[in-house]
């Protein structure tokens, strides 16, 4: 058994490594990630009306557009700007528009790290959110990623977020935020206030052949790196994830995946020191089902 290999910050900023997922990544992740989307815009529009004249939100990490979607179909006149490092996700993304020539949703190719720039100026957003991308960075809070998003807000503006909330069961991948209380003090700690918080239970309930199509097939960063870490017969890894979905997990049916959803507002008269900003959707630890596999001596 070789250690699990996890990706870097460096690498999973690599657009490439994204624009292979995009054509699939709505039939596994996505699906999941538009649950957690669906509360966290509710907890959004609680802090301040994405219904108001001033409202104007953009979408960072925004991938296939789990977030913009719901945002243009809950909300048709409010201008959403998505971005994401990747092209092929954004391409992606406009693809599956309902009405592509009267869309209020335009895209930018941008860093989440460092997202200030062109269409993304400084005070121009009500609300800034992102939904199970922010997880992948090193300490959003400690290296600036958040005083750049602030830096977006108009004044009272909210910041929405989404991660993947790791449990003893599961725990998508994170190189430093791993659930809730990360995501709550992350905000605190970067001066965010009004700060709320819950943990919502999304499963990944996409039945033992999309599970194995996802893992296997779907080109997404984190599944292949866990396959480079597999030695030995790939084939009888194959065979005894299938007897543990079928056992365990009720055929793919029961696979728990849980989402931590968190909002703030930033006061109009906090000013981010400069010194501060800086420039710079599977699993932290094993899962359950990785556990598993690691008892049978095949991983």
């Amino acid at each position: 058994m070789s250690p699990c290999q996890m990706p870097t910050a460096k690498e999973l900023a690599e657009p490439e490594r994204w624009d292979t997922a995009a054509e699939k990544y709505n039939d596994a992740v996505g699906r999941s990630s538009r649950f957690g989307a669906d509360r966290l815009i509710a907890m959004a529009d609680a802090l301040q009306s994405l219904n108001a004249p001033s409202a104007h939100a953009i979408d960072l990490g925004a991938g296939t557009g789990s977030v913009t979607h719901l945002l243009a179909d809950k909300y048709p006149s409010l201008p959403i700007l998505a971005t994401d490092i990747s092209p092929g996700m954004l391409n992606q993304l406009m693809s599956i528009a309902k009405d592509p020539a009267t869309t209020k949703i335009t895209t930018q190719v941008a860093d989440m790290a460092a997202p200030v720039g062109g269409a993304a100026s400084e005070g121009t957003f009500s609300h800034v959110i992102s939904t199970m991308a922010i997880q992948v960075l090193p300490d959003p809070a400690g290296e600036g990623t958040l005083a750049q998003w602030a830096r977006l807000l108009q004044p009272n503006g909210v910041v929405a977020i989404g991660i993947w909330d790791f449990d003893e069961n599961c725990g998508p991948h994170a190189l430093h935020w791993s659930g809730r209380a990360d995501l709550e003090g992350g905000l605190k700690k970067a001066g965010f206030n009004e700060v709320t918080s819950e943990v919502m239970h999304l499963g990944f309930d996409v039945g033992k052949e999309g599970f194995m199509q996802f893992f296997w097939e779907s080109g997404n960063p984190m599944p292949k790196d866990r396959q480079s870490s597999f030695e030995g017969d790939l084939g009888k890894v194959k065979v005894e994830m299938e007897r543990i979905l079928d056992e365990v997990y009720d055929g793919g049916s029961k696979i728990p995946l849980s989402a931590a959803l968190a909002v703030g507002c930033w006061s109009n008269s906090r000013i981010v020191p400069t010194h501060y900003i800086q420039s710079s959707k599977l699993l932290s630890s094993p899962s359950m089902l990785e556990n598993n596999l690691l008892s049978t001596g095949l991983l």
